[in-house]
């Protein structure tokens, strides 16, 4: 498909009603949501859902404002659909270290109960109940860093049907949610198997000849979370539970995981780059840990990294978990199932699937999958399986089926595209004229063959690639800015969706932690590009043209 004219600044990316990107036009745009700049806030209309409230949302926490008791009427709400959720929210408002110190008394939790109209299928009725927290005004920084951090907020189109839908609302307080932990179901649909079921025919379709496997993948291994932040949480929380101890955080440079485990836990470690050298670091700290009679609660990596697309060493990750008793988990969402394997090294596998999977930028998912061949796989069966509430809501999960039929064909495309980018920007780095430093993908990566060796084999109807995301660095930010600012294409955060879209990451995401940043080698000079469906050829030109913009800018400086 041509690539459509972009929104303007603050519209939808896409344009779809639950689309979970924005469009941010220029590089100063970014710099401001990274700062959380309100001149900037005041002019979306949209936003990823984690970070910014969906107007349905937003609508409905009114609609249950206006319902809360007199000495709650100044106060804020956020809604969950999970009880023990809304009370995790809670603890951690109470025992966040900062400037405002809250009592377990400023802090009320409700229950919000939500009646159909009649005639609506059983289906319909499993979001009548919510669970709410609700808070004084100057904890709203401390309430949006928890559904940030989590990802475990009701979905714009649970708040959509409840608006929509509802004839009456009854809300009250209570005291816990200790003995309504799961929300109210009524019958089970059908869709959710569906995604269990295509799931596991992804991830078993053509396994990688690394290592044999005595069992496969069922629809029982996968479970199916809101957000791919929350399957992080809940999968981090089950681990700190069961093993505590702090984690290895390795090659995995999303910073918000970061700070999700030193929230939640005695903290991680970092090894930004997943380099021979730092697996070294991490042996003596493992050595170091059992002489000390203590052990590593679990080793995160990503397949491969986000956003300069490194892959560790699998088969050395795999021989420290073995030999030091480490639970692996791997996110392989930007590889994702059509591309790579990671079953021989992961005891947990994690995918964000509100990306590639699903592929229009409209869906908020995720998915854990336990690998039945892990040594752990009894103890994390038994206690996930205790523990899991299914909070994916139904309409959600049905978009979810729908994209996803396509999944392995968008894939593809993806990989093309992309593939075609890098190799016609590569010269471009030689090229001692040019704003561009290097090129960050996979195929031109120092970890290329650790990539290669976590590839699916080929198959007639599907060649795995490196993915559809890529990263470039520039010389400078001005240069980058230039490019950025002519990059006619869709620019916010994001990926996977079926337009191109464009960012700059350290700008965004890394604004008020440069330093962390520099320290562990993200670059404020790089933008995330993450293709589309678009011809490529269209894009190389958009492109081309921001980079001959950038160079004549650079030359005249």
């Amino acid at each position: 498909m041509a690539i459509s004219n972009p929104p303007t600044l603050g519209e939808r990316v896409p344009n779809r009603p639950h689309a979970v990107s924005v469009q941010l036009e220029t590089w100063r745009d970014m710099v401001d949501l990274g700062l959380g700049a309100s001149s900037l806030l005041e002019a979306l209309n949209n936003g990823y859902p984690r970070s910014i409230l969906h107007n349905s949302v937003k609508a409905l926490l009114i609609c249950c404002k206006e319902k809360l008791h007199n000495e709650h009427i100044d106060h804020s709400v956020l809604l969950f659909s999970n009880g023990m959720t809304a009370m995790a929210c809670k603890d951690y408002m109470v025992t966040a270290k900062g400037q405002h110190r809250l009592t377990e008394g400023s802090i009320a939790l409700y229950t919000a109960e939500f009646s159909s109209h009649p005639g609506y299928n059983c289906y319909d009725r499993e979001i009548q109940v919510f669970y709410a927290v609700v808070y004084p005004q100057e904890a709203s920084v401390l309430a949006a860093s928890f559904w940030r951090l989590t990802g475990t907020g009701i979905s714009s189109r649970q708040a959509e049907h409840c608006l929509r839908n509802q004839t009456n609302l009854k809300i009250q307080p209570t005291t816990e949610y200790t003995t309504i932990a799961k929300p109210l179901v009524v019958g089970h649909h059908p869709v959710y198997d569906i995604l269990r079921s295509r799931i596991a025919g992804l991830i078993e379709r053509t396994p990688s000849k690394s290592s044999p496997r005595h069992n496969t993948v069922t629809d029982s291994d996968i479970f199916l979370y809101q957000s791919g932040m929350a399957s992080i949480y809940h999968i981090h929380q089950l681990l700190l539970q069961w093993r505590g101890g702090e984690s290895a955080i390795l090659g995995f440079t999303y910073e918000l995981t970061i700070k999700m485990m030193e929230t939640y836990g005695p903290g991680s470690r970092f090894y930004a780059f997943g380099t021979e050298s730092e697996l070294d670091q991490l042996e003596s700290q493992l050595e170091d840990m059992t002489q000390q009679g203590r052990r590593m609660q679990a080793i995160w990596c990503e397949c491969p990294s986000n956003p300069l697309l490194r892959t560790v060493n699998f088969r050395r990750v795999r021989q420290l978990a073995q030999k030091y008793d480490v639970v692996v988990v791997v996110d392989e969402t930007i590889g994702s199932f059509a591309n790579v394997d990671v079953l021989d090294v992961a005891d947990i596998v994690i995918s964000s699937l509100t990306k590639s999977f699903n592929g229009y930028g409209d869906v908020l998912a995720g998915s854990a999958i336990l690998n039945p061949n892990s040594p752990y796989y009894p103890e994390l069966t038994k206690r996930l399986s205790s523990s899991y509430s299914n909070n994916l809501y139904v309409s959600d999960a049905m978009q979810l089926e729908v994209n996803s039929r396509n999944f392995l064909s968008r894939a593809a495309r993806l990989n093309d595209t992309a593939l075609y980018l890098v190799n016609h920007l590569t010269p471009v780095v030689d090229d001692p004229t040019s704003p561009v430093c290097e090129v960050y993908y996979p195929s031109v990566c120092w970890s290329r063959d650790n990539y290669h060796r976590q590839m699916r084999p080929a198959t007639p109807d599907f060649t795995p690639g490196y993915g559809g995301l890529f990263t470039i660095r520039f010389e400078d930010v001005p240069a980058a800015t230039l490019f950025f600012d002519n990059f006619h294409v869709c620019k916010g955060p994001s990926f996977g969706a079926d337009v191109t879209i464009a960012q700059p990451y350290v700008q965004m995401v890394l604004q008020k932690e440069k330093d962390w940043a520099e320290r562990n080698g993200l670059k404020e000079t790089i933008v995330r590009v993450a293709v589309g469906l678009e011809d490529k050829m269209e894009i190389l030109d958009y492109m081309m043209k921001a980079l001959a913009v950038a160079g004549k800018g650079r030359k005249m400086m």
